[in-house]
């Protein structure tokens, strides 16, 4: 199998080897080898592995020998695929059921050669504790190649001492686990595909006799008799080895060295060893040295931190700032690129043009449609590569690169040497939600201010923007901030993908947010209907400029119909960073002198773009007809399919944030995403958000829900919010708990919303409506009280829809109760009441989720919904597919409660009756 050498953290294979439903073959043993050559100074990142490689695809092996590549600097680079057992020593090597985990440490650590420390020596026994741990193995199950084979050998190396090993192993095994809060996706982690079943079949050379020669990864001490014989493989190996890290392959070809003061090279958020550029913290250091040094002689240096956007893959990213930096520098600015994970634009075209006719897609909604399952994912783990890459802690202290760079310019800002040093910053499209976490990471690091801002058409959600940046602006911490961006008409003459006729940020609206549409930054239309962002651009409802004073300054780019803006003529969303007026702009603002000057236009490193659009034709099709002569007119949206046969179709959507203690941020969100989805299928949708969703309230709403249902009606009842465990005082629970829903005003002394009430309401269904319910919240599994309860296992966490309830709290709710009356004698039943449905986003003994601002059975859910109503998927099959992306995140397991006989098999919100059941 042939794949790009890509590096690892210890956090990240923590994250990725638990994934038993991929991982088939079963580990008994963990070999550990050395390389001898290369050495720990010969190495170079992925070259180095892909010369291994190619090396050991010489050999007549389907791959390279070792699972796992441990680099001198503690990084590790899968290798061959998991699933297969490796070429490690005859006789050892296992079946693709059942063997050996192979590790190669990159280093000769015989005497007088390389030290076995650091980062590599502490990676290695982190990873064979975690193998360990994985497979409930004990020590014995460490081997070292020497111990394997027959004859003198010393792999892996003289000086590593293997009971010394073993204890720092232990060392491992009982020291506090990563944490896995927030993790990032399977499907994003670097290295993914040795997990993937095994496509490639093994060499007969392989098959449980496949062994390691001496030249390849083992220095041995050998017997005289083969002492001539092995020298001469070795040197034949190191000539080899040589020239395969010589020879250029595709954008090897490229000298990045001048890069080196100016660019962070980021995978997942974290410093990247991989690809076409590698940054270790040394090379940190070594940017921060080359700032001082240019301070030193320009005291009043401008440091400009820059993010690139979504359409950008490594290598382009590179050459972009090997052909920018120059420019900058001239200027009296300091450039540094974060180059960091966002190539969307080469993954979508796979998903969205693929093997296909690209006629196959005609209309914009169509491939809206096409993206959003792909786009969603893709883009979700494109926004957590940013947020990690300003996170003060991975897991276990380790910070994001981009963090660990702020921490040492912070240091330097603080120095001296820097007092009149400033900082800017400009974010392209998907970099400005780069920013959203760097610059406030920057200012909680002690930097006092952020001179300028400016975003080139930027992608990032104005809830991100207001949580993030706004009150930086306000309170003049960023002092001057300027968005360019194109208005809307430029947006829609716009292209992306020379398929999709609007840019890009349309699609992202449209369809990587989810479901729904979403408003971005970057689009006209969204400034213009969000009054709190009017009110900072100086815009009034048409989007049109009011003058006064603003506190932050907006300049569009018009269609090429109208006047151009002299500040900015991007017509193209990827446009605006090579435009010779918009960056020069933003160069002025950074340097305070007038727009009048043209100042930075005149040898800008790139020619102004011709302003034209460049689409493909449409599909040709016969021509209809003639007919008569009708005003043609707009024509309407098809309606969503929707189960025929039915009667009314009422959802209540309830949504609670804004709780005394523990408040959430993603329930109010939830319930609009689940309101939209329904709406669009046809049902009348009431809300109770925050202060609606009282105890009194959510029961009326409730009741009314309910009222008046007849047979052929089709019920939706959706809560995002905390629930919670109460002491059971009806006799009715066999643990002695009742499952409650947590009303916003819970802590006045208002009666929790118990699942006895639940109960009782949901026990009267008349014969013949569907209730579906969708419970995005912890302790969900019994809300409705129709499932075998289970007690929740303690966890810590700050993202989990769990209410604990205070023994004041208690006591209160308890009198309230006792001063109503009302003491349920209802009690649980084995499956859920005719007529109901109940998916839940987790489990009893599990807690539920909520990240970016949204809960994840929720984001899982919701744009899934309208597909599997238009094709009449039942709801057990719904469920199966929420709980298989749900499950990805290791933290909870949706499902569906028990239902009564014949219900799981029917189709999501379609209708009964009486007779159907």
């Amino acid at each position: 199998m042939t794949h790009t050498p890509r590096r690892l953290t210890v956090h990240q294979f923590r994250l990725l080897l638990p994934d038993r439903g991929v991982l088939t073959r079963a580990i008994d043993a963990v070999h550990v080898h050395h390389t001898v050559h290369p050495a720990r100074a010969d190495f170079r990142g992925a070259e180095t592995i892909e010369a291994m490689r190619q090396l050991h695809l010489a050999q007549g092996w389907s791959d390279i020998a070792q699972h796992l590549t441990i680099d001198p600097l503690g990084g590790l680079w899968p290798g061959r695929n998991w699933n297969l057992p490796p070429a490690s020593v005859r006789g050892h090597n296992g079946t693709t059921a059942k063997g050996p985990f192979m590790i190669a440490l990159v280093g000769n650590f015989d005497d007088g050669r390389d030290r076995f420390d650091g980062a590599q020596r502490d990676s290695a026994a982190a990873v064979v504790a975690h193998l360990l741990r994985a497979w409930n193995l004990e020590a014995a199950a460490i081997a070292f190649h020497r111990d394997l084979s027959e004859g003198p050998k010393t792999c892996p190396g003289t000086t590593l001492d293997r009971d010394a090993f073993v204890a720092l192993v232990a060392k491992n095994t009982s020291s506090r686990q990563a944490r896995t809060t927030r993790p990032f996706s399977r499907e994003f982690l670097l290295g993914a595909f040795v997990t993937q079943p095994a496509a490639i079949a093994l060499k007969p050379s392989e098959i449980a006799e496949a062994t390691i020669p001496e030249h390849a990864l083992a220095g041995e001490a050998v017997a005289e008799d083969t002492r001539t014989r092995v020298a001469r493989e070795q040197r034949r190996y190191s000539r080899d080895f040589s020239r395969l890290l010589d020879a250029p392959s595709g954008s090897r070809g490229e000298d990045w060295t001048p890069l080196r003061p100016h660019v962070v090279n980021l995978s997942c958020g974290e410093l990247s060893a991989g690809g076409d550029f590698s940054t270790t913290p040394v090379d940190l250091d070594g940017i921060i040295d080359a700032i001082r040094d240019r301070a030193a002689a320009d005291p009043s240096l401008r440091i400009l931190l820059y993010a690139h956007g979504g359409l950008v893959g490594e290598s382009d990213a590179l050459a972009y700032a090997k052909k920018m930096y120059p420019w900058w520098l001239s200027k009296g600015v300091y450039p540094v690129f974060f180059v960091w994970e966002s190539g969307l634009l080469e993954i979508l075209r796979q998903y969205i043009v693929g093997p296909r006719d690209i006629f196959d897609w005609t209309t914009d909604p169509a491939i809206e449609l096409a993206a959003k399952a792909p786009g969603t994912a893709i883009w979700a783990g494109m926004k957590e590569s940013a947020r990690r890459a300003s996170a003060a802690d991975l897991g276990e202290g380790y910070p994001g690169g981009a963090h660990l760079f702020a921490s040492k310019l912070a240091a330097f800002l603080a120095t001296p040497a820097a007092k009149d040093v400033t900082v800017h910053a400009i974010g392209h499209s998907a970099g400005a939600i780069f920013h959203a976490h760097l610059l406030p990471a920057l200012i909680a690091l002690g930097v006092p201010r952020i001179d300028t801002l400016s975003f080139f058409a930027p992608a990032v959600r104005p809830e991100l923007f207001e949580a993030k940046l706004l009150a930086l602006i306000e309170s003049k911490t960023i002092v001057k901030h300027a968005c360019f961006t194109m208005e809307e008409d430029a947006e829609e003459q716009d292209n992306c993908f020379k398929v999709y006729r609007k840019s890009l940020l349309y699609l992202i609206s449209h369809s990587f947010e989810g479901v729904l549409r979403r408003p971005i930054l970057g689009l006209h239309r969204s400034i213009r209907k969000h009054e709190r962002l009017r009110g900072l651009y100086g815009v009034d409802k048409k989007g049109n400029p009011i003058g006064g004073t603003a506190a932050a300054e907006i300049q569009f780019s018009y269609a090429r119909d109208k006047e151009e803006n002299p500040l900015t003529r991007a017509l193209a969303h990827g446009a605006f960073d090579n435009d010779p007026k918009t960056v020069s702009a933003a160069l002025r603002r950074i340097l305070e002198i007038d727009d009048e000057s043209g100042f930075g236009e005149a040898d800008f490193p790139y020619d102004p773009l011709p302003r034209v659009f460049e689409l493909l034709p449409p599909p040709q099709r016969p021509m209809p007809a003639p007919v008569a002569c009708i005003p043609a007119g707009p024509e309407p949206a098809p309606a969503p399919a929707t189960p025929s046969g039915g009667g009314r179709r009422l959802a209540l959507c309830i949504g609670i944030d804004d709780y005394r203690d523990r408040p959430l941020s993603g329930c109010v969100n939830d319930a609009r995403q689940w309101g939209g989805a329904l709406g669009a299928l046809g049902f009348d949708v009431r809300y109770l958000l925050d202060a609606q969703a009282t105890q009194r309230g959510m029961q009326d709403a409730l009741r009314d829900l309910l009222a008046g249902a007849t047979p052929g009606d089709v019920l939706v009842m959706q809560y995002s919010g905390h629930g919670t465990q109460l002491p059971d005082d009806s006799g009715d629970e066999a643990d002695g708990f009742d499952e409650a829903f947590v009303p916003v005003d819970y802590h006045t002394g208002a009666l929790f919303l118990r699942d006895d009430v639940v109960a009782a309401a949901l026990g009267a269904l008349p014969d013949g409506v569907l209730l579906t319910l969708f419970m995005d919240c912890c302790h969900c599994g019994t809300i409705s009280r129709f499932a075998p309860a289970m007690r929740a296992e303690e966890s810590s966490s700050d993202a989990v829809r769990y209410m604990p309830v205070s023994s004041e709290l208690l006591a209160a709710a308890r009198s309230m109760r006792a001063a109503r009356g009302s003491r349920a004698s209802f009690r649980a039943m084995p499956s859920s009441a005719p007529g109901v449905i109940h998916l839940a986003a987790c489990r009893d003994n599990e807690f539920a989720w909520e990240s970016n601002g949204q809960g994840d059975f929720t984001a899982a859910a919701v744009p899934l919904l309208a597909g599997a109503v238009q094709t009449g998927e039942t709801n057990e099959a719904f469920i199966k597919r929420v709980a298989t992306l749900v499950a990805r995140q290791k933290r909870q397991q949706p499902g569906m409660m028990p239902p009564a006989a014949g219900m799981a098999g029917r189709q999501l919100l379609a209708p009964r009756t009486r007779d159907a059941g």
